[in-house]
This record gives C-alpha cells, structure tokens and sequence, in this order.
C-alpha cells in the first residue's frame, strides 16, 4: 500500500475497527496500530506530506508533552524512539 493509497478516512475507520475488535480506547487503538512497522512508516510519510496529519502529530506533541509519541528533531515531526 502506498502512502497515497491511504487516506485520512482509511485512518479513522483503521482506529475505529481496532477499537471494536480489541474493544479499547482511541489511544490503545493507536497503540496497537503503532506497534506495527508499516504502518509506522505510512504514518510518517503522511506526515511528512499530508498538512492535515502533521497538524494532528503537532497537536498530539502539544497535549502529551513528554508522552507524546512523537518529537521534533531538526523541525522534522518523526516518532519517538524508545530508550
């Protein structure tokens, strides 16, 4: 799947069938989404091409902080990488 095939409706019903199926909240969908490589990497490129999901990925940085599961390096939204 290209990044260009994925749109931002395939990422909310993605969120919304893991919700459903592992019955979580949107961040532990997130979670499990995240855990996966691929899907790690589409989400990056989407970010680095799509205003939308960085301004998403900007807001996640803002309201979690620390937590986020994302940083800025060198103006660069990338994810963070566990120590």
């Amino acid at each position: 799947m290209s990044d260009d095939a994925y749109s931002n409706r395939d990422w909310i019903m993605l969120v919304k069938r893991t919700r459903e199926k592992f019955g979580v909240s949107i961040e532990e969908a997130h979670d499990l989404i995240f855990a996966d490589e691929e899907m790690r990497r589409l989400v990056a490129l989407r970010i680095a091409r799509n205003p939308e999901c960085r301004k998403m990925a900007w807001h996640d940085i803002r309201r979690n902080g620390a937590a986020s599961r994302f940083i800025k390096v060198d103006g660069t939204i990338r994810f963070r990488t566990e120590a």
